[in-house]
């Protein structure tokens, strides 16, 4: 049976290697302070094999208990759950957070690839997620994969890198919202259309940067893209229609594999 400890010794516990960053404890410490440590919520703890335990689950209160130099709980739980299963029943992860661990823990290198392309093109981590998968922007359809360790990037496209290519065009022109959601998924949209030429919408995008903005939903912002791309030419592209044909077709291929 496992049996509830409590301690102020906090050199005998060290954090699992995949943990999420300590942050947001403002409102932790208030009640730690004005109520000490409750034993109703003990810290999970396994063996570490070395004399000394090793933190599952209550990061942030061993971190707020440490710095307040206050006793805390914990229980040793040699279960076999894993960080991923236990965050993922209480929903208290975010994305973001499951990176930072996968970085931290250093088994898959996939997610550092990840990180380095948010940091160079200001994209976010659902649409870098989704492009670095294969697929369109915003998809959302690596979720699991990505929050257990398993993501890898495909490594036979390079639509990731076209659409990388057009938004820092985009913010060498002076396009304020380069990296907004709705925009980079509007571009990687039409970036799948066949006819979709790359040079030629960029030479757009560098002439009429003064007329684009940023727009209230995707719809608006494939429409203005569309007019971009066909101000001065002679044969009108509906790019937006063809984009969202793309779409359609992709979907239905990627449900079938």
């Amino acid at each position: 049976m496992n049996q509830l400890g409590c301690t102020n010794n906090s050199a005998k516990f060290e954090l699992l290697n995949f943990n999420r960053d300590v942050e947001k404890t403002r409102r932790l410490e208030e009640s730690m302070k004005k109520h000490g440590y409750i034993p109703a919520y003990p810290i999970h703890c396994v063996s570490n094999g070395a004399g000394k335990f090793k933190i599952k689950a209550g990061h942030h209160r061993f971190y707020v208990a440490r710095k307040l130099g206050i006793p805390f709980y914990y229980v040793v739980c040699e279960d076999k759950a894993s960080i991923f299963e236990l965050e993922r029943s209480t929903n208290r992860w975010v994305v973001k957070d499951y990176l930072t661990a996968h970085m931290r823990e250093g088994k898959n290198k996939d997610y550092v690839k990840v990180s380095e392309y948010m940091d160079e093109t200001g994209i976010g981590l659902q649409n870098t997620m989704s492009m670095l998968g294969g697929h369109s922007a915003g998809s959302g359809n690596f979720q699991s994969e990505f929050k257990d360790g398993t993501f890898k990037i495909r490594k036979d496209s390079d639509h990731a890198e076209i659409v990388k290519d057009i938004v820092l065009h985009a913010k060498k022109c002076g396009i304020a919202f380069f990296s907004n959601t709705l925009f980079v998924q509007a571009i990687s949209k039409v970036v799948w259309v066949d006819s979709f030429c790359i040079s030629k919408f960029k030479a757009k995008i560098k002439l009429f940067s003064g007329m684009m903005e940023k727009k209230a939903n995707l719809q608006q912002h494939l429409d203005q893209l569309e007019d971009i791309y066909n101000r001065q030419s002679r044969d009108k592209v509906p790019l937006a229609f063809l984009a969202a044909q793309k779409a359609r077709d992709r979907n239905i291929a990627n449900s079938k594999k």
